[in-house]
C-alpha cells in the first residue's frame, strides 16, 4: 500500500468528515439499529438523518434495510479496515522514520563523547 490515498479511501475520509457520520458509525459499532432510534439519539430531523445514512451507503460504511416500515442501519466494518490499513502504513513509515532519526541523534551523542 503507499502512503497516497485512493479514490474510494478519499471518499471514506469525505464522508467521515462530518462529526454527525462519526458520532453514527461509533454509535452503530455497538451494533445495528434503526432510523428512529438513530434519529431520537442524534435528535435528527428525519431529513438530516437520511442525508448522513446515504452518504455512509455511498461509500459502503453502513449498510440499510427495510424491515415493515422501519430502515434497519448496520456498521459495516469492512470499510473500516482501508482506513485502518491506510493508517497502519502511514505510522510504520513515520516509526522507520524516527527509529532511523534515533540512530543518527545516537551516533552523534557517541562521537561527543569519543
Amino acid at each position: 500500500m503507499t502512503a497516497t490515498a485512493t479514490p474510494d479511501l478519499d471518499a471514506l475520509f469525505r464522508a467521515l468528515a462530518s462529526e454527525p457520520r462519526r458520532q453514527i458509525v461509533g454509535h452503530l459499532s455497538a451494533g445495528a439499529t434503526t432510523t428512529p432510534d438513530l434519529g431520537r439519539r442524534f435528535d435528527f430531523t428525519k431529513q438530516a438523518l437520511n442525508r448522513h445514512v446515504v452518504a455512509l451507503e455511498e461509500v459502503g460504511l453502513v449498510a440499510r434495510r427495510r424491515k415493515g416500515r422501519v430502515d434497519h442501519v448496520a456498521l459495516v466494518p469492512e470499510r473500516l479496515v482501508e482506513l485502518t490499513s491506510w493508517a497502519d502504513h502511514i505510522r510504520a513509515a513515520w516509526e522507520g522514520n524516527l527509529d532511523r532519526l534515533g540512530a543518527v541523534l545516537e551516533q552523534l551523542d557517541d562521537q561527543e563523547i569519543q
